[in-house]
């Protein structure tokens, strides 16, 4: 069952990253700055780029994550089973 609560856990830190990194457009029209970043406003071009490449790479980690946490679920479900069957249940 512990595999089960950090997938729970990974599940809704995640959630809470991609809508943070997927609106910091949100942030920069709350504190707007004449800033420029690649010739670009920073107000405009932190946004996109935060949005492309920022929610890309929280997908990458989350499936890396995600793997190992179903692949700890897997063995703990296998040793639960072997238990159970050790028991003649």
């Amino acid at each position: 069952m512990k595999a089960y609560k950090k997938e729970v856990q990974f599940t809704i830190w995640m959630t809470l990253a991609f809508i943070l990194v997927g609106n910091v457009g949100l942030i920069f029209s709350i504190f707007p700055t004449d800033a420029m970043i690649f010739g670009f406003p920073a107000m405009y071009i932190v946004p996109i780029l935060m949005g492309w490449f920022g929610v890309f790479i929280l997908t990458l980690v989350a499936g890396k994550i995600g793997n190992r946490i179903d692949d700890e679920i897997d063995r703990e479900n296998e040793s639960l089973s072997e238990s159970d069957e050790v028991k003649g249940v």
